[in-house]
Order: C-alpha cells, then structure tokens, then sequence
C-alpha cells in the first residue's frame, strides 16, 4: 500500500473499522502530536502495532496542539506523511480536536496505546481519552518506556546546536 493511501478521513476509517470487526480483526489506536519523530515514538509505534491486526494513528491538527509558540515545528500535512512511511502504522487521519476522544468514539478501537510517560494517569486529556475508551469497551495500554525521548527535548538539543 502506497503511504499516500495510508492517510484517509477519520469517516472512512471508522467505516474500514466496522469491516476489520466483522472480520474479527484487532484494531489499536494511538494518538498524538507527532511532530518530531524520534525513537521514543517508534518504539510506541512498533510496541503497539504488535499488540493488534490493525494499528490506527490519529494526529492532533496543528491549530489544537498546545506545545509552545513555533510548535508544531511541522505542519499537519508532514506529519502524517511521516507518519503513512512507517510500517508499523496501518493507516493515519487528522484529528480536528484538541483530545483523540471524538476519534475513540467514532473507531471504538479494541486497544488505545499511549507512551510509558503517559503511565500516571494525571494528564486530564488522557484521562478523558481513557474514559471514552472503557465507554466504548477497548482496554487501554501504555508501552513500557525501554526506551524514552521527546519532541521538546529533541528540538531544545537540536536549538542549542
């Protein structure tokens, strides 16, 4: 499958997804910024993506990313392209919302992935994203942070160059 083919509409994922669960496939989700891709990110990818048949990565749009002034470094268009060049990711959509909540509602994944620095529970987003999650059944996980980077802290290495 081309990478361009990767990158759909989040409505026509959610209408692949009813197909996959007919099919009695596993479907994943991860969610996030995604603006930097380090290794910290595919290791979550990749942990993720072993867990299910279908791994499906939505991307928070640029106007709702909350990172700092210059943030996100690349537009929503790059990272997604980024993102459909991996092979651990099935297919990627632009989410037009600050949380993956009205995602989680529309894919109702089986699974939710979130990094090991998410593990503590006190991000209220995540905590919204884990409820919509359990109301619609899925179970979420969180990678187990072998391996752990940043956006931010690339970029401030990368700026103090």
């Amino acid at each position: 499958m081309s990478r361009r083919g990767k990158v759909l509409p989040a409505d026509l994922i959610a209408g692949l997804r009813t197909e996959w669960g007919r099919r009695g496939m596993t479907v994943g989700q991860c969610h996030g910024c995604f603006d930097i891709l380090h290794e910290g990110h595919i290791h979550y990818l990749r942990q993720a993506a072993e867990q299910v048949d279908v791994l499906l990565v939505s991307v928070t749009a640029a106007r709702h990313v909350g990172k700092g002034p210059g943030r996100p470094v690349f537009g929503d268009r790059a990272r997604l392209s980024v993102l459909a060049a991996l092979d651990a990711v099935d297919h990627v959509a632009l989410s037009d919302f600050p949380t993956a909540v009205p995602l989680i509602e529309l894919w109702r994944p089986d699974f939710y992935f979130k990094g090991a620095d998410y593990a503590d529970g006190e991000d209220p987003r995540v905590a919204a994203e884990r409820d919509a999650l359990e109301a619609t059944g899925g179970k979420f996980f969180t990678t187990d942070g072998s391996i752990f980077d940043s956006s931010t802290r690339a970029l401030r290495a990368w700026t103090a160059r």
